[in-house]
């Protein structure tokens, strides 16, 4: 074999790796299905689809209690308006809006952790989107230790979406493994 060749496998193997990690973090992340949780939570952005199964949960009896993570910024509102909605207009079910401090996933991580100990909670459900939901159960899971469902909004998310979402996933889950704690 050729000095070209081993060059050329010596990159194949690594963009190989990359490639059926992210398959399976990012694309196929294990998550499971909606079922019985104290509260049902939306992690940002709070977008129409997770919205959606959010409704959906406290419709089938799933749960009475929905905790929407709202940008402080008033531009991303304008982009979720079912967010918008039942943050602002009264609902038939408990809805705790509000800004994390700080707005990463680290700090949802933080605010439910501190809401469950408030309210008593046992269990949350947790929606995000597909390529999401990987670093979330990682993040989540080091600062509770309730029961702790992870749920996939199923969101269609364009192909080139998906590769910029593997990268930027990565790079968090880089950050992630330099940070102790919640």
């Amino acid at each position: 074999m050729g000095r070209g060749m081993k060059i050329v496998i010596a990159m194949l193997i690594p963009i190989t790796v990359f490639v059926v990690a992210s398959l399976l973090l990012y694309v196929y992340p294990a998550h499971d299905e909606p079922g019985p949780v104290d509260a049902v939570f939306v992690i940002g952005p709070p977008t129409d689809g997770r919205i959606a199964l959010a409704q959906q949960m406290i419709a089938e009896g799933d749960t009475d209690t929905l905790v929407v993570s709202i940008h402080p910024g008033d531009v991303e509102r304008e982009y979720t308006p079912m967010a918008d909605t039942v943050c602002t207009e009264p609902q038939p079910y408990t809805v705790i809006c509000g800004e994390p401090d700080p707005f990463t996933t680290a700090g949802e991580a933080a605010w439910i952790r501190d809401l469950a100990t408030e309210n008593g909670w046992e269990s949350v459900g947790v929606i995000t989107f597909t390529p999401h939901l990987s670093r979330t159960r990682v993040i989540m899971e080091r600062c509770w230790d309730g029961d702790l469902r992870y749920l996939d909004s199923q969101e269609h998310i364009p192909a080139s979406y998906m590769l910029q979402q593997a990268f930027y996933q990565t790079a968090g889950f880089l950050k992630v493994a330099f940070r102790t704690g919640c």
